[in-house]
């Protein structure tokens, strides 16, 4: 069983729901999830998640140093809280916001809002 994130360039006319059914064909899995869309005039990389992934970012350049931010999530993390915090919203589990920055000024903040999560749960987890 594969664990971790695949990058997958997906072409016009095929939706996430295609590709995830492909791929639980060729890798004999049938626990991925996406995080892509499901309209078939996209394209682009999509992200899918196999057992092991908690946070996913999907990350979109819109402008120079603006970035379409997309967040998806697992279990444990509230990706809606990280977005709201940066001007955005969603729901707990898939949630999106645009930041102002670099890629790694994007990243760095985001990834920090993720660990303060998973910290805070693992902590709560030792204490019950």
């Amino acid at each position: 069983m594969i664990n971790g994130i695949i990058n997958v360039y997906k072409e016009r006319g095929f939706t996430s729901h295609d590709v995830v059914a492909k791929l639980r064909g060729i890798l004999h899995q049938k626990k991925i999830g996406h995080t892509g869309t499901l309209d078939p005039e996209a394209e682009g990389v999509l992200l899918r998640l196999t057992k092991g992934v908690e946070t996913a970012i999907f990350l979109y350049e819109t402008a120079n140093q603006e970035y379409k931010v997309s967040l998806r999530s697992k279990q444990t993390v509230d990706v809606s809280v990280i977005a709201s915090y940066f001007g955005g919203g969603g729901h707990v589990r898939a949630a999106g916001c645009t930041m102002q920055g670099s890629f790694y000024d994007v990243i760095n903040n985001l990834t920090k809002h993720i660990e303060k999560q998973m910290k805070a749960a693992k902590e709560e987890e030792q204490t019950a």
